[in-house]
């Protein structure tokens, strides 16, 4: 083999000759000068293509598979997928019967991580299980198990890889013959090793899998009885119900954390997602509707466990909550309206209509914003608008969508044209919701529902950014920038 540096090519010179239509595999191996210890290797195919007629050898007529007479036989490794299920494919059919009894004997399985260049060491699997020896006798589907599947697959520059390799030893050599379906001298295996990169596992019979993914079922209702408690505590003591509101606004923009553009240990996907309930999202398995939940918007949804179904879930209890909102105010409007002879129920009723008006619908818009913005955008994005009912909510979609821009800039215009009265507790209790414990001493601590309503109306539209998007880094930069944006401002500010 000569390298030339100045052209960066290599030319090999063969031991033998080459023929068309074969593939040639080898490796090339880089050695410190005047030392026999190698520096780097590298896999290399070379497939020749086109047909020869040399006088010497006769005359070959080239087919895909077939030189002179002889059957090349290859084989692949087609997938491994993230539940470690996968498939080996063989390009001519093979005796299935024969390779199923002696399957471990004839190959050898081992993975590689990403450490392998310096720690030079081949791993073991904890399980490799062929399920199915195909009919037309080429493909072969197999499950595998690692003794920590969430440690493979997180890095994208590097790569674990799986590696079926024929033992080429004496035993099995000898017994190859036995693969082929026809005359042994006929057939010839073109490869001997293949390889294909590992994405990340979720293997959730892996006790640490297991263990998080119950937990997370747990934490669900968890979650749900702190936000109920602490609501009806905070109610009873009269203190305001400022604790929950943030409790729960902040949960929101964790929950939808996983599905930024980064991976994260399998298991800790299970780590988030009680913060769901945020969203409203509470089963597993979305009632009367369980086809959706095989749909997801990306990859990472998927990693997330977060399907279309779940985000219906999302959307269903908004309306809920929409709908026993109006039922309470319509209760509440025909107390104020009776003329109750009881006193303390009558100036209750007069209480809570000052709230209805306007503070209760703010506060639930609050809530929801997020979330309508989440799914308008999304629906905008999806390009399925064939039936009537999807055309039906692509308009909703956009309706949502510019109400979500026009009512903020509405509500904060509408508090900084009031700016001057707002310290008169009349002037200001119908929209309080919005000011909640921030001092009105200054315009600029009034901005910040300002601040609360864009970084969820960004949020939103960049989460919905498809994966092979190419702002899709924006993502990473409106996190930090937002954040330490906050940061300044609280602290040049002081709001609160």
């Amino acid at each position: 083999m000569l390298f030339n540096n100045a052209t960066n090519t290599i030319t090999l010179k063969p031991d033998s000759k080459i023929f068309a239509g074969r593939t040639y595999y080898f490796t090339i191996v880089v050695k410190e000068k005047n030392s026999d210890s190698v520096k780097y290797s590298f896999y290399a195919t070379v497939r020749v293509e086109g047909e020869i007629n040399d006088s010497e050898t006769g005359a070959y007529n080239i087919g895909d598979n077939d030189v002179d007479g002889i059957t090349q036989v290859n084989y692949t490794i087609d997938y491994v997928d993230d539940k470690g299920l996968g498939s080996l494919h063989f390009t001519s059919p093979i005796h299935m019967k024969w390779l199923e009894d002696h399957f471990q004997e004839f190959f050898n399985i081992y993975w590689r991580d990403t450490t392998y260049r310096k720690s030079k060491q081949d791993l073991s699997l904890l399980d490799f299980k062929p399920t199915l020896f195909s009919e037309d006798a080429k493909t072969i589907n197999f499950t595998l198990k690692f003794s920590k599947p969430y440690r493979i697959g997180l890095l994208v520059k590097k790569s674990d890889r799986l590696h079926i390799d024929i033992k080429m030893d004496e035993k099995v050599y000898g017994a190859l013959g036995n693969l082929w379906l026809g005359d042994p001298l006929t057939y010839e295996m073109g490869n001997k090793a293949d390889k294909i990169r590992l994405e990340m596992i979720f293997d959730f019979d892996n006790e640490v899998m297991s263990t998080f993914r119950s937990v997370a079922k747990n934490m669900y209702w968890v979650l749900i009885a702190v936000i109920v408690v602490q609501f009806i505590m905070l109610s009873i003591r009269g203190v305001g119900l400022l604790p929950v509101w943030v409790f729960i606004e902040y949960l929101q923009l964790v929950g939808f954390m996983p599905i930024y553009n980064f991976r994260l240990i399998p298991y800790l996907y299970d780590a988030f997602k009680p913060s769901l309930v945020a969203h409203m999202i509470i089963f597993d398995d979305t009632p009367f509707i369980e086809d959706m939940d095989t749909e997801y918007f990306n990859k990472n949804y998927e990693n997330y466990w977060l399907s279309v179904g779940k985000l219906f879930q999302s959307f269903f209890f908004v309306c809920l909550f929409l709908a026993l909102l109006v039922l309470a105010n319509i209760v509440v409007f025909a107390i104020h309206k009776c003329n109750c002879s009881n006193a303390t129920l009558s100036g209750w009723a007069s209480r809570m209509m000052t709230q209805f008006k306007f503070n209760a619908y703010i506060r639930y818009y609050m809530l929801v914003y997020f979330d309508t913005t989440f799914f308008s955008v999304m629906k905008i994005m999806d390009p399925n608008n064939d039936t009537v009912a999807r055309k039906a909510a692509l308009l909703l979609s956009y309706v949502l969508f510019v109400v979500n821009i026009v009512l903020p800039v509405f509500l904060i215009a509408h508090i900084n044209r009031r700016f001057d009265i707002l310290a008169m507790k009349e002037a200001k209790q119908s929209f309080n919701s919005l000011l909640l414990k921030i001092d009105k001493a200054s315009r600029w601590r009034i901005m910040n529902p300002a601040y609360f309503f864009a970084r969820r109306l960004l949020t939103a539209m960049l989460l919905t950014l498809p994966i092979e998007n190419t702002f899709i880094f924006l993502q990473y930069v409106f996190i930090l920038m937002s954040s330490h944006a906050y940061i300044l401002y609280m602290v040049a500010v002081k709001p609160y």
